[in-house]
């Protein structure tokens, strides 16, 4: 059964701003922003990120006939921390599975996910495939990279902050007065995107109780999930379209995802972009995006 959702934003279909609104998925009151009407695409975000992050793609989108919806995950304020204090790999995927259960009219969605939003539907497409009629997936590491990149010196450094974020007291490392992490890791992954007026949105969601300390635990549930053999390592069937900047730490092994894609798959790596390959490339990686659904997942 469909879950009733109920609109906090005065924005009809084809208005200019995304709607915020609020729907019960896998036990969790998530929080989303949606824009326009047809068949439903999920954008979901990663870290230090918010839903806000597709706010051009939502609109493009919805402007092309599609219901365009961006959820803030769980722990992320304004969706509320799960109760259970669950992130692993495999909550992700459920989670992403039940909003489009609980959003769609048919149980389908065309799916793009970057760093955990492509974590969240890594393991969607390993466990939940029917829900998902084709997907595209940003700079996140597939797991069956992980090895190559743990014995990589080069690439342990570069993506430092999982290991710092496990560490004993790494919150109130963190989670100070005016979140400079945030900035940091920003200019660190993405130097050559600038948008002030996001940063402070992000702050503002990182900042709300609890959220940083939900933040932080993915990457816990990550190293756990791989620990004890958890982690979405299966021949996956539908149509995906991999995306990475040349420059994101990702990029270096993604070759090795290949095996792995039955479906239609391609891979493409854009040279000069870092993490954030959306709001680095935006005409660029929307048409990408666009093409690849209006091919593999046409109504």
């Amino acid at each position: 059964m469909k879950t009733q959702s109920t609109a906090l934003a005065a924005s009809n279909e084809s208005g200019s701003e995304p709607a915020l609104k609020y729907v019960h998925a896998n036990g969790v009151r998530f929080a989303y922003l949606e824009q326009g009407s047809g068949p439903l695409v999920m954008f979901l975000h990663g870290f230090p990120d918010n839903a806000w992050s597709y706010r051009k793609q939502l609109r493009a989108f919805a402007d092309a006939g599609y219901r365009a919806v961006s959820p803030f995950l769980r722990g992320y304020a304004p969706t509320e921390i799960p109760a259970d204090g669950v992130f692993d790999p495999i909550a992700l995927g459920r989670d992403l599975e039940a909003l489009i259960a609980a959003l769609s009219e048919d149980g389908q969605a065309r799916v793009v996910g970057m760093d955990w939003g492509g974590t969240s539907t890594f393991q969607a497409l390993s466990t939940a495939p029917s829900a998902i009629q084709a997907a595209v997936v940003m700079n996140t590491a597939h797991p069956i990279t992980f090895s190559s990149i743990r014995k990589d010196p080069d690439v342990v450094r570069s993506i430092f902050h999982v290991y710092f974020f496990q560490t004993p007291g790494a919150e109130s490392a963190v989670n100070i007065d005016g979140l400079p992490i945030v900035d940091y890791l920003w200019r660190l992954w993405s130097p050559s995107f600038k948008d002030d007026a996001h940063l402070r949105s992000i702050k503002q969601t990182l900042s709300a109780p609890g959220t940083m300390a939900a933040a932080l635990k993915y990457y816990g549930g990550l190293t756990d999930a791989g620990r004890l053999g958890r982690l979405p390592i299966s021949d996956m069937h539908t149509p995906t379209l991999t995306i990475y900047g040349s420059n994101d730490p990702t990029a270096k092994y993604s070759v090795k995802e290949e095996a792995l894609f039955k479906g239609p798959h391609q891979r493409v790596v854009l040279p000069d972009v870092g993490h954030f390959p959306h709001l680095e490339r935006e005409a660029e990686v929307t048409g990408l995006i666009m093409d690849w659904f209006r091919t593999h997942a046409s109504d």
